[in-house]
């Protein structure tokens, strides 16, 4: 949670609480065996996945299992380590999403966890026409290195001064080299999945308002997010009863 200076009240004891994520990675692992038999959904969704700070595209690759499982095509970003100066990987990621976009039917749908949240809020914002929603996975949209637990913070510093050769934009963290930009992505549907548990960033940073925008509440740690089942609920709510891209994709198809 923010303290009054505008910094977090997030320690080491918060960040030892992940650990919780042993037991929420259980759980859903129990349930894998049922998703081959399970009904599919009546439409497939085309999906692209952003991992985390630190993570890769393998971090996902359950939760993406358990999409192929719906049904829906999933595509991953690339990404064998998130550490990269934030513009360069979100310019890496749209040439991956606009390359995708041509083989695909309908516009996507781009998932992201932490930090991968807010690469996909900004691909929003930069190709509304290729994107149906975003759907961010505790990502602190507002101030992140200022909102994110002390030792996370630290281990963000020290990429920013490796990368910090190689990358040309402005050193400020706050806005990730100019990629995390204040408002909502206009015209382009996000859901924000965050927890009051969450051990890594305070999760009043990851909430914000407008006409299409849409904040719920799960109980989860930071790290096992992507694996609650309330999560993959909340997901599955909406990507496949989506009436509105329904109508979208119908009328795409209609001659003339």
């Amino acid at each position: 949670m923010s303290n009054s200076t505008g910094g977090t009240s997030l320690n080491f004891m918060d960040l030892l609480q992940e650990f919780r994520v042993v037991r929420e990675v259980a759980q859903f692992a129990q349930r894998a065996w049922t998703w081959p038999i399970a009904q599919r959904a009546d439409r497939a969704r085309s999906i692209l996945l952003i991992p985390g700070f630190l993570a890769a595209d393998a971090t996902l690759y359950p939760f993406a299992n358990w999409l192929r499982a719906r049904g829906h095509q999933v595509h991953f970003s690339g990404i064998l380590a998130n550490v990269d100066c934030p513009r360069r990987a979100v310019d890496r990621v749209g040439r991956i999403l606009t390359e995708l976009s041509g083989k695909t039917q309908g516009k996507m749908v781009v998932i992201g966890h932490s930090l991968g949240g807010i690469y996909a809020r900004e691909l929003g914002r930069r190709y509304p026409k290729l994107i149906d929603q975003v759907i961010l996975l505790g990502s602190p949209i507002h101030e992140p290195h200022r909102h994110s637990n002390p030792y996370v913070k630290m281990l963000a510093t020290l990429t920013q001064r490796i990368n910090g050769a190689n990358c040309e934009c402005p050193g400020d963290l706050a806005n990730l080299c100019g990629v995390n930009s204040d408002i909502p992505p206009p015209g382009v549907r996000e859901t924000l999945i965050y927890s009051k548990s969450d051990g890594v960033v305070d999760w009043e940073s990851c909430i914000e308002s407008g006409p299409k925008v849409e904040a719920v509440e799960v109980q989860s740690t930071h790290c096992g997010i992507p694996y609650n089942l309330d999560t993959l609920r909340i997901i599955r709510e909406r990507i496949e009863n989506d009436t509105a891209s329904m109508r979208e994709a119908q009328a795409r198809m209609q001659p003339g």
